[in-house]
């Protein structure tokens, strides 16, 4: 941003002047949202959280000095609530998902091994016909408990790329397989193979 541009509307919002706020809406909203994109996988969120900081910075911010840059407040304000975001919806995500597998395993117990056998290639064969990329990324996060960084240095790619890779191959088994298999997938993953 120009120098004299950010001092302008850092005298606005000291003034507590909405053209100040405004200004710094049209300047940075955008941008923000595609960087905020680094941690999410929905836009959305993004515009939500980017929306969120802007309304912070101007209850916080307003009629007050302002000592900065006002570009570097904003990035770090967005990274930090999608990192928060990230850690709050993993914590839900999981809670919630504890609660379904124990369902999944009691269902398990249930059936008699050559059902889950049964069951166990149905969805192996659902993870063999993923696209090439995001199946060798799949298994080896799941398979080989393998980090997106080392995956991402053996395939020669960004970890950015190994990310979405693994976001897509889910995607597509949420779609292809009914929601009760994909859990059962996710268990019989665990469950010793002959």
């Amino acid at each position: 941003m120009d120098e004299k541009l950010e001092k302008d509307i850092i005298r606005l919002l000291e003034r507590g002047d909405e053209r100040g706020m405004k200004l710094l809406f049209q300047l940075y909203y955008k941008a923000l949202c595609v960087y905020c994109m680094r941690y999410l996988l929905s836009y959305e969120d993004a515009e939500d959280i980017v929306q969120n900081v802007f309304v912070s910075f101007w209850e916080k911010k307003q009629g007050q000095v302002f000592v900065g840059s006002l570009q570097a407040y904003l990035y770090g304000a967005v990274t930090k609530a999608a990192l928060k975001n990230m850690r709050d919806r993993g914590k839900r995500f999981f809670s919630e998902f504890e609660l379904q597998i124990e369902n999944s395993w009691e269902k398990i117990g249930q059936e008699s091994e050559e059902q889950r056998e049964k069951l166990r290639i149905y969805l192996w064969g659902a993870v063999d016909r993923l696209p090439t990329n995001p199946q060798k990324v799949l298994k080896e996060v799941i398979l080989n408990n393998k980090s997106y960084k080392l995956i991402a240095e053996e395939m020669g790619v960004s970890v950015s790329t190994v990310k979405t890779h693994y976001a897509r191959a889910l995607r597509h088994l949420r779609k292809t397989v009914d929601p009760e298999m994909f859990r059962l997938w996710l268990l019989c993953v665990i469950l010793p193979q002959k």
